[in-house]
């Protein structure tokens, strides 16, 4: 019994270490170089509720220690906007620095070859405490990027923005 019991335990120590899912690296985001398309659904600009869609255009730039993302939005009417910023892992795979500001990677999932990276991070919108949270998922051909946000009174993630995007 006690050979059945420790050969047990050791099979489901093996197989949770197993599944614990590698940090992701500045290396294997240099994939990511290149350009893409697809579209961004925003929420909240005017009034907090309604959704705005763009048709987006990135282009991701290898700066060696980190990548340089270049957003153009174009919206219904035609009008364009840009927005730039870097983004680079650090401290072994546990930070992430992405739109201007610093993150904890509170999470990385992989299915085949697809990753899914959750970060996190607290701050104030408004004069009011909040955490932001970015959802990266991206595998060959594919990048999805959330930005999310909640607040004190609130149990789950409000969604700002959402990119679904595929290279070209």
């Amino acid at each position: 019994m006690k050979i059945i019991f420790s050969a047990l335990f050791i099979f489901l120590s093996a197989t949770v270490m197993a599944q614990k899912a590698k940090a992701v690296t500045n290396e294997e985001l240099k994939a990511l170089v290149g350009n893409w398309g697809g579209s961004m659904v925003a929420t909240g600009f005017t009034d907090g509720k309604s959704q705005l869609s763009f048709s987006t255009a990135l282009e991701i730039v290898d700066m060696k220690d980190s990548l340089l993302f270049n957003f153009t939005y174009t919206d219904a009417e035609g009008k364009q906007s840009t927005d730039k910023c870097t983004m680079r892992i650090y401290e072994d795979g546990n930070r992430l620095s992405f739109d201007s500001a610093q993150f904890d990677i509170v999470e990385t999932r992989r299915r085949g070859v697809r990753v899914t990276m959750y970060a996190e991070r607290e701050g104030h919108d408004n004069y009011r405490p909040a955490e932001y949270q970015y959802i990266f998922i991206f595998g060959p051909g594919i990048l999805n990027i959330t930005k999310g946000i909640r607040y004190a009174d609130m149990v789950d993630y409000s969604i700002l923005k959402r990119s679904a995007l595929t290279k070209k």
